[in-house]
């Protein structure tokens, strides 16, 4: 197996960790996005899953700087632990822009991307626990999912954007929203960045 020695679990575990660390992330996001009627609570609550995010960074690249065989290559871990942390720091970011941006009303659109985003993660999870058991099978059958679903990312962006170029009269709040639909969409990328590395990573080891 990838992951047969003790000091390999640590590495393995961890990246799960993240992976259920976004989990919770996204979901606390899709609650938020509903009504953003306590948008505040809910930033605060994403800003400390990021900074457990952070830690579990931290965690791999310490463990990567003090072990030499390491169960993948370290420049695979490393770009899989950082991808893991754009993902959340993404999330958290907009999050942060309905506070400080005085976003009060939900769109649809909003829920959308909720809904994508909590597939998504639950995809990206699944994959980090296929991962270990070389299920590789499984890996690329979700990078397939989460390749729809960045689709879906995308159409979702043209979609909204043109709606508030066709329907919104205040400047403000066209720019606004535009960039919170984009960064919302960059997250969806960053979720099919971690499957490519991880899919290299199986013609690999296969």
């Amino acid at each position: 197996m990838l992951f047969n020695r003790s000091k390999d679990r640590i590495f393995y575990q961890t990246m799960v960790d993240a992976t259920s660390n976004i989990v919770e992330a996204v979901q606390l996001f899709r609650e938020n996005v509903e009504t953003l009627e306590e948008k505040e609570k809910f930033a605060e609550q994403l800003k400390e899953l990021e900074h457990k995010g952070d830690d579990y960074t931290h965690l791999i690249i310490k463990e990567l700087n003090k072990t030499f065989v390491t169960p993948l290559d370290h420049e695979d871990i490393l770009k899989l632990v950082n991808y893991l942390d754009d993902v959340l720091d993404g999330i958290e970011a907009c999050t942060a822009r309905f506070v400080y941006m005085h976003v009060n009303k939900t769109t649809p659109y909003l829920i959308k991307f909720g809904e994508v985003l909590e597939k998504s993660a639950r995809y990206l999870q699944e994959a980090f626990l296929a991962l270990e058991k070389r299920d590789f099978s499984s890996i690329h059958r979700i990078a397939i999912e989460i390749n729809s679903l960045e689709n879906e990312g995308d159409k979702l962006m043209r979609e909204s954007i043109s709606s508030l170029f066709e329907e919104t009269t205040d400047p403000i709040e066209l720019i606004k929203m535009k960039e919170i639909y984009q960064k919302l969409e960059g997250v969806t990328d960053t979720f099919e960045d971690v499957m490519d590395v991880m899919e290299s990573v199986v013609m690999k080891y296969a």
